[in-house]
């Protein structure tokens, strides 16, 4: 059974999925988690911002164990990227185009007023990129160019991701992965 913080902070990571920091108020993160109200002060003494920090944490780890499924050992990186992308255009699909990426919702809305969830969000994003790039690695691709191509690949799958969202259709995260499929095609030539 999860705790009222273990249920603060998924109800955290979903408000910010589909409505993003700002407006989540504390009072809808108390209600939504089914927490007692003095459960909020009790574990997040220092506020929204500490809950926000903790969501973004057990975020950045549950996309990082996706890249890491993805390209599992004695899979081609082609492959992985097409596994990568497909399940996230069908999990956004499933939400109804609600619930992006929590980290980019929270980096393109706060990131300029809040040094703490900005210095989050770059972790999240150095941690993924490292995540893939390890991957990328595992599945064949030279250590050089893997290192170059997961910064390629983050950057297609977050803006595949908020295309979609915007657009209501699976299309921009589909032909995102066309495009790093041949990128890494090429590679493994």
């Amino acid at each position: 059974m999860s705790t009222p913080r273990d249920r603060m902070i998924l109800a955290a990571m979903k408000l910010f999925q589909r409505e993003g920091y700002a407006a989540t108020s504390w009072r809808r993160l108390v209600q939504d988690s089914g927490a007692p109200w003095g459960s909020a002060h009790h574990y997040f003494p220092e506020g929204k911002e500490q809950l926000g920090l903790a969501a973004l944490e057990v975020a950045t780890e549950g996309v990082a164990r996706l890249f890491e499924r993805s390209f599992a050992p004695g899979r081609s990186a082609a492959d992985g990227v097409q596994s990568l992308f497909e399940v996230s255009a069908k999990q956004l699909e499933g939400s109804g185009y609600c619930e992006g990426c929590p980290v980019a919702t929270v980096a393109l809305e706060i990131a300029s007023t809040s040094p703490s969830l900005a210095a989050a969000c770059q972790k999240a994003f150095d941690r993924w990129r490292q995540e893939i790039e390890t991957g990328l690695v595992r599945c064949g691709v030279a250590a050089d160019r893997a290192g170059q191509l997961s910064g390629t690949l983050l950057t297609l799958f977050e803006g595949g991701l908020v295309v979609a969202r915007v657009t209501r259709s699976t299309e921009p995260m589909l032909s995102a992965a066309t495009t790093m499929r041949v990128l890494l095609e090429r590679e493994a030539a």
